[in-house]
């Protein structure tokens, strides 16, 4: 995931950082080689909850349409 430049799409960011957090560390990890496994695992069953991904992003685009108008600032109050 990558971090993103405005304050106003971070939520989207934060939330499927946490899911996927989630998804890696249900158990202890014991090596380098089981993280990246885990890490690759836990992105392919994500991208396979399309119902959850679009109740995660489903107002993203509102989000990145009124970016413009706060000027990478914050949009709160906008939505």
């Amino acid at each position: 995931m990558e971090v993103f430049e405005t304050p106003n799409l971070f939520p989207l960011d934060v939330c499927l950082r946490s899911w996927k957090k989630s998804e890696v560390y249900k158990i202890k990890v014991g090596t380098p080689d089981e993280l990246l496994s885990r890490i690759l695992d836990a992105a392919a069953r994500i991208e396979k909850r399309e119902d959850r991904l679009r109740r995660t992003t489903r107002d993203l685009r509102s989000r990145v349409a009124k970016c413009p108008e706060v000027d990478g600032g914050i949009l709160e109050n906008l939505l």
